[in-house]
């Protein structure tokens, strides 16, 4: 009889044990990092943020300008096949300086090739905005032909 009652306290010491083990796991697993807000922090001091001012020269005549964008357009699909989205936001920033300047030229000679412009300044931008090379060069594929269209003109 005691070797039965000696097996019931071996099995009941086993079963706490395993019990223990389990709860301590479980615990010990769905323990979170906390965050100490009080925690002092450090700012960098020499933080240099670069700024430059993009302009276009209203001299240029509108080939020249053309010829610019089409450079321009050429490395934002470069930066965008690169996943340089730094670069390719400053282009896009370019070619919009550069079609503000041209547009207003090219409407005067064909509302068609005008709207045609402003579909590749589009595309410019939506390969930016939406994260699509391919609008990038589509783009640099269609801004020749308007190009080659203002020969007409």
């Amino acid at each position: 009889m005691q070797s039965n009652l000696y097996r019931n306290q071996v099995r009941i010491v086993t079963l706490v044990s395993i019990a223990a083990l389990v709860s301590t796991t479980s615990l010990l697993s769905g323990c979170a990092t906390t965050i100490n807000e009080s925690a002092p922090t450090t700012l960098a001091d020499n933080v240099v943020t670069e700024t430059t001012t993009l302009t276009v020269d209203q001299q240029l005549s509108t080939e020249e300008l053309l010829t610019q964008m089409l450079t321009t357009v050429n490395a934002l699909s470069e930066a965008m096949q690169k996943s340089d989205r730094q670069t390719a936001s400053k282009k896009v920033d370019q070619i919009l300086l550069i079609s503000n300047a041209v547009r207003p030229k090219i409407l005067t000679l064909s509302d068609q090739l005008a709207a045609d412009f402003d579909r590749v300044i589009a595309l410019a931008k939506s390969s930016v905005e939406r994260n699509r090379p391919a609008d990038a060069d589509k783009a640099l594929r269609f801004l020749p032909l308007i190009i080659d269209s203002l020969d007409n003109f």
